[in-house]
């Protein structure tokens, strides 16, 4: 199954439901994943919602949505879940889920934050994991009668070695993994590698390419055309051959100070030969000039359609 994050389509802020719905099938897409349940309905009407699923069906498309940003150690960044549980993120998360699945949307996608939550020290990264572990294991019924389970997105903030961590603390039928492998170059860790790790509990691919490049302190991402970075997708998708697969068309640009000792030992995880290889990605590219305007990530959808629905 091959869809479309709604945010990656053009002009998707302007876009309702179901216009996006159409937007996607209009390009021969098979799904769409609403970057929230709010993108379905702003006040999680659930009469809307099932309008929605309806027009999904008349399409013949897949659908799925994120659940936002899931951190009760930081609650303020998931606010729109706390404000779906009228003040309470537990009970938002758990209103989430029964809304999801009543149209039919059984996995949910989230992030723990921002690549700045890793370098908290209070509360620390490790009680920032540990809260939304045992948020998800109170959940854990809920999720076992709705026959749902939650995705922890590979973000900029978290390694795959952490991810595996945590599914093996709630349980895989609980939490699975939506594996976005241009994130994980901002933790040094090769794509390939990272997709190894985490494929036994891959439910959705996230598609896009991106290069590394060498600045003044380190190195920075940027993102290119499919095909034109440093990103192996033969390998990542022979890992993972039943995942869902989402086009994203991603903005940001995140540097990482490789070279400075203090930020190398908040990672102490980092695999030498994983940093060896992100390294040699920004060697190979050299100090040529960004050929990709990087504030208009919606020029890579024609490139990434071309080579993913030939």
């Amino acid at each position: 199954m091959i869809g479309i994050i709604k945010s990656s389509l053009p002009n998707a802020k302007d876009l309702t439901a179901i216009q996006a719905l159409q937007a996607a099938a209009q390009q021969g897409l098979k799904g769409l994943l609403f970057n929230s349940l709010y993108d379905i309905s702003p006040t999680l009407d659930p009469a809307e919602m099932k309008a929605a699923r309806a027009e999904a069906d008349r399409l013949g498309l897949f659908i799925s949505a994120s659940l936002g940003v899931l951190n009760p150690a930081l609650p303020f960044r998931g606010a729109k879940i706390v404000e779906a549980g009228n003040g309470d993120m537990e009970a938002g998360v758990r209103r989430l889920i029964n809304l999801a699945a009543d149209i039919g949307i059984k996995d949910l996608f989230f992030v723990i934050g921002m690549i700045e939550e890793r370098f908290n020290e209070s509360p620390s990264w490790q009680a920032q994991r540990d809260a939304v572990a045992d948020l998800i294991t109170r959940c854990a019924p809920l999720l076992r009668e709705r026959g749902a389970r939650l995705l922890i997105k590979t973000h900029e903030e978290i390694t795959t070695t952490e991810i595996v961590e945590m599914v093996n603390k709630v349980g895989s039928d609980l939490l699975g993994v939506a594996y976005d492998p241009v994130n994980v170059l901002c933790r040094m860790e090769d794509p390939v590698e990272a997709a190894r790790r985490v494929a036994p509990y891959a439910a959705q691919v996230h598609v896009d390419d991106a290069i590394v490049r060498f600045q003044e302190g380190g190195i920075r991402r940027f993102l290119a055309p499919l095909g034109e970075g440093e990103l192996d997708w033969d390998a990542i998708f022979a890992l993972m051959p039943k995942a869902n697969v989402w086009v994203e068309m991603h903005s940001g640009q995140f540097a990482m100070p490789v070279f400075d000792a203090a930020w190398l030992r908040q990672q102490p995880g980092i695999a030498l030969t994983e940093y060896a290889s992100v390294l040699a990605m920004a060697v190979k590219f050299g100090a040529r000039e960004m050929p990709w305007d990087q504030t208009r990530p919606a020029d890579r959808l024609p490139q990434a359609y071309g080579k993913l629905l030939k």
